[in-house]
């Protein structure tokens, strides 16, 4: 996925997020003219976004989100999502889903997830929502994630 394709999926997810919200703005500084370079590579929260697969690989995660997982680009490109939950949590995280695809989004998300390395981690606050296109149909679910705390062990 080349820049513009990030930025173009970026627009979306930020449009999709004001919908489903009735119009609270994206925590992007207001005087930030590169919005979506910022939101790539500078947020101080992570974004991922899946597909709408039966099992979901992602299709994209910023700067941040990277760090927290400890995945590149392409080795989250390649992840199916439900890897980014512990095998105890599945459960938590489909019911997540099926939430988030009756009501369009969940916020105030709190929940433990698993990096790379198998380490687990808490997620302090996050927002999930589905990403509609321009015709509204969904072509991805969102997740934006802070982690306040440095993975458990």
């Amino acid at each position: 996925m080349d820049k513009n394709e990030r930025y173009k999926l970026l627009e979306l997810l930020e449009q999709s997020y004001e919908h489903w919200t009735k119009g609270r703005q994206f925590p992007v500084p207001s005087q930030e003219k590169q919005r979506y370079v910022w939101l790539d590579e500078q947020a101080p929260f992570g974004l991922l976004v899946q597909n709408t697969k039966e099992d979901p690989t992602f299709i994209y995660a910023n700067q941040k989100a990277q760090d927290i997982f400890g995945y590149t680009l392409s080795e989250f490109l390649t992840t199916p999502s439900r890897k980014s939950a512990p095998t105890a949590n599945q459960e938590d995280r489909k019911q997540m889903l099926r939430d988030v695809e009756k009501t369009g989004i969940s916020d105030n998300y709190k929940g433990t997830r698993v990096d790379h390395q198998g380490n687990l981690f808490e997620i302090s606050k996050g927002s999930i929502w589905k990403v509609l296109d321009d015709s509204g149909k969904t072509v991805g679910i969102a997740a934006m994630i802070f982690v306040d705390a440095p993975p458990v062990v």
